[in-house]
């Protein structure tokens, strides 16, 4: 049975309308594809001037995947930003293989 995803959204100085709501659940969600065992995301988007900072923080086993990007356009920002944490995932998720794998070639070697 798959854990539940509990996305956290907070908007500073900056409207969040319902549309960018369901934009950001519908992106982040398919993180889980990645790697399962993400277990809480906490997006802030904040309104900076002429600019949108959005801040993307995901927890995976006790770890926290940052990411970060500033940007004219929010949806841009966001999109940005995600694509620096699934990276992080992807790396996160490749190292717990290789390990892993390792490990269990070296047990059959020896």
């Amino acid at each position: 049975m798959a854990k539940q995803l509990h996305i956290t959204i907070t908007s500073k100085r900056t409207e969040l309308t319902p549309k960018l709501r369901d934009y950001i659940h519908q992106k982040t969600s398919k993180l889980t594809k990645y790697f399962s065992h993400i277990s809480d995301i906490h997006i802030i988007i904040s309104e900076e001037k002429y600019r949108y900072v959005v801040e993307i923080n995901a927890l995976t086993n006790g770890m926290t995947m940052p990411g970060r990007e500033e940007h004219s356009d929010v949806h841009t920002a966001f999109d940005k930003a995600l694509s620096k944490v699934e990276n992080q995932i992807r790396r996160y998720k490749d190292k717990i293989v290789t390990h892993t794998s390792k490990q269990e070639k070296d047990r059959s070697i020896s």
